[in-house]
């Protein structure tokens, strides 16, 4: 119901209950001027007499209808005010004219209430365009950071080599390196403890000394013992990695590798039956300054294939929250063909994972790197 009828409703109202007193009130004076009239033989005129209250009280009616009515649109103007400036604001208008109100009562009070509410309202639209126009500059910020950081990894990739890294969120904490030089294949693939900024800084800094350390020939338990001291020094937040670091002749086919707290990779000779390679227990770097990392070496076969990646792998949920897990990454390298070229073979494991989460979001980092001597 709109104000005007309610308007209406009240002044009918009102005048239907002073017509009843009004007429009832007549019906007595008339009944009283009746029996007064008939008992006085002297009146001339009984009839006309009578009716003479009766004609006043009607017409003092008809005067107070629209007196009555004239006061009471008066005093609901304001409301009626009200419910426009309610739907303008309805309709995205929020500084809509509210009416002035001088009476200090109910209707101040409700005015000052729809006062209170634009005032909100603009205050509350005010930080959401503020808030809106924060993250879509931090998402700015993060979309160049995300440019920079994929920019850092290395894609000029050799015959023997491949690798994918996708992160969960704009930036991202695993890394991946390899370095060809003469006839040594150095590569390493890690992953920072959190994801985000933090992680992916001191993602930067573990592959900036990944890449010092190859230039310097060191053995290997030297190479990660550096990158260890570099990341703990450099680290206010607790932060580690993870890291596998390997080393190939590539003319005797034997490999040096040391694990930090990573994943094992997967080795997959020529006669097709993979295995994870053994690796010993070395904390993960960043944790604790001067650890003495062990080193270890294999001889591999010819036609041989590792393939290394993060726990964003081994640890992809689907939505039932199964995890993608170790038997699964076993059974899609089986069923590899030895004659893949390692970029194949990337997107293979990585499309296996895909189909296992079947669109569930990704809450890790994954890399994947696969090499072949």
């Amino acid at each position: 119901m709109n104000n005007r009828s309610f308007s209406s409703r009240l002044s009918w109202r009102i005048i239907g209950i002073v017509s009843v007193i009004f007429f009832v009130s007549f019906i007595v004076i008339g009944l009283v001027s009746q029996y007064v009239i008939a008992h006085e033989a002297a009146s001339a005129a009984p009839l006309e007499l009578a009716l003479i209250p009766l004609l006043v009280g009607v017409i003092g009616l008809i005067i107070l209808f629209f007196v009555c009515r004239r006061e009471i649109r008066r005093m609901t103007r304001p409301v009626t005010e009200l419910s426009v400036s309610a739907l303008n604001m309805a309709k995205g208008n929020f500084k809509a004219k509210l009416p002035e109100i001088n009476s200090k009562d109910e209707m101040l009070r409700l005015r000052d209430s729809f006062v209170y509410m634009q005032n909100s309202i603009s205050d509350y639209i005010g930080q959401l365009k503020s808030t809106k126009s924060d993250n879509e500059r931090m998402e700015s910020e993060l979309n160049v950071a995300r440019t920079i950081q994929m920019g850092m990894l290395s894609t000029d990739f050799p015959p023997q080599l491949h690798a994918l890294l996708q992160p969960a969120k704009e930036v991202g904490g695993d890394l991946y390196d390899f370095i060809r030089k003469d006839d040594m294949l150095h590569f390493a693939v890690g992953d920072v403890s959190g994801k985000g900024v933090p992680a992916s800084l001191v993602m930067s800094i573990t592959r900036a000394m990944l890449h010092f350390v190859a230039t310097l020939d060191l053995p290997l338990k030297e190479s990660v013992s550096r990158i260890n001291n570099s990341v703990a020094d450099t680290n206010s937040n607790d932060m580690f990695v993870t890291l596998f670091i390997a080393r190939i002749n590539l003319k005797t086919l034997r490999m040096d590798y040391c694990n930090a707290g990573h994943n094992p990779p997967v080795v997959i000779p020529p006669d097709g039956k993979p295995r994870f390679l053994p690796v010993k227990s070395n904390l993960a770097a960043g944790l604790l300054e001067h650890f003495p990392y062990e080193a270890e070496h294999i001889d591999l076969e010819p036609g041989t294939r590792l393939v290394a990646y993060t726990d964003g792998v081994t640890e992809a949920e689907n939505d039932r929250l199964e995890l993608y897990g170790e038997d699964r990454l076993m059974e899609a390298v089986t069923h590899l063909e030895a004659d893949m070229d390692e970029k194949t073979v990337v997107q293979r494991i990585y499309q296996s994972v895909k189909s296992f989460t079947a669109g569930h979001p990704q809450s890790d980092d994954i890399t994947i790197m696969s090499v072949r001597v």
